[in-house]
């Protein structure tokens, strides 16, 4: 009886939700190149497309300490938000053009986006991509080369590293930058790392890049504020597309709001529902 009974134990923890074995608040998902840490929210029926937000964190910042804040798990679970935060190896990032050369990211993005996509069923209109300061530089390389995989982008007070790309394989995608006019630490025109060998790449080119590959003509925008934000939204994009610059007057920041203003943008007919 106990043997039998302990097979029927086996049989329905294989029927148990791959989230709820392996991976959640207090513990890594782990996959080949890495792990993530995620938040899902209370809400869900467990059956839902889960709309989904995966966030870079920045140098020297990791997973747990993301986890561990209050106001973006408030966000999450406000918006009905499955949140994922990847792990930099070393608390850092190995993009193209970074000091660190640890790993491929894009594979290990490809690996993350693949275990997501095994474990929860996943809302792909609702993909947003964030990241802040080094976090910011993943967004826009996932922009450049894995752009079709993700819905949207929000980069805050980062951009490419040098060689910044000419253009981008991913071509058009809607995505917003927010920057620091006061930034000393990733200045909006960047700046040299470890005597020269290193170097930041310029938001301007980016944002002109991207709105080149978006075919938003160069006179039409429009200005508006969001709380301590000036933004210019791109208008008449022949991509369709949403592409906005925001500028404050603080330094290298990072505001938590800024992701339900990304979301709201980007997504606004969903998350008015």
């Amino acid at each position: 009886m106990g043997r039998l009974f302990c097979l029927f134990a086996v049989f329905f923890v294989g029927l148990a939700p791959l989230w709820a074995q392996t991976c959640g608040p207090d513990g890594h998902c782990a996959v080949a190149s890495g792990f993530y840490r995620t938040h899902v929210p209370s809400g869900w029926d467990g059956r839902a497309p889960l709309p989904s937000l995966i966030h870079f964190h920045g140098y020297r910042e990791n997973a747990g300490e993301m986890m561990a804040r209050a106001d973006l798990l408030a966000f999450a679970e406000h918006n009905g938000i499955l949140l994922v935060f990847p792990q930099g190896e070393g608390d850092t990032w190995s993009h193209p053009g970074s000091p660190a050369k640890s790993r491929d990211e894009f594979a290990f993005v490809d690996q993350v986006v693949a275990d997501l996509s095994r474990r929860w069923p996943l809302d792909r209109s609702r993909f947003l991509v964030s990241g802040f300061s080094q976090g910011a530089a993943m967004v826009w390389n996932l922009a450049c080369y894995r752009g079709a995989t993700f819905s949207g982008f929000l980069a805050i007070s980062g951009t490419f590293w040098r060689p910044q790309p000419e253009s981008c394989p991913s071509g058009a995608q809607s995505l917003i930058q927010i920057h620091g006019v006061s930034d000393k630490t990733v200045p909006l025109e960047g700046r040299p790392i470890r005597g020269g060998a290193f170097h930041q790449g310029d938001v301007f080119r980016a944002m002109a890049m991207m709105r080149a590959a978006n075919a938003c003509p160069a006179s039409a925008s429009r200005g508006h504020r969001e709380g301590a934000l000036a933004c210019e939204r791109m208008e008449g994009c022949a991509s369709g597309k949403q592409l906005e610059f925001c500028l404050h007057p603080g330094g290298h920041d990072f505001d938590p709001s800024w992701l339900d203003f990304a979301w709201r943008t980007l997504f606004p007919l969903k998350s008015a529902e």
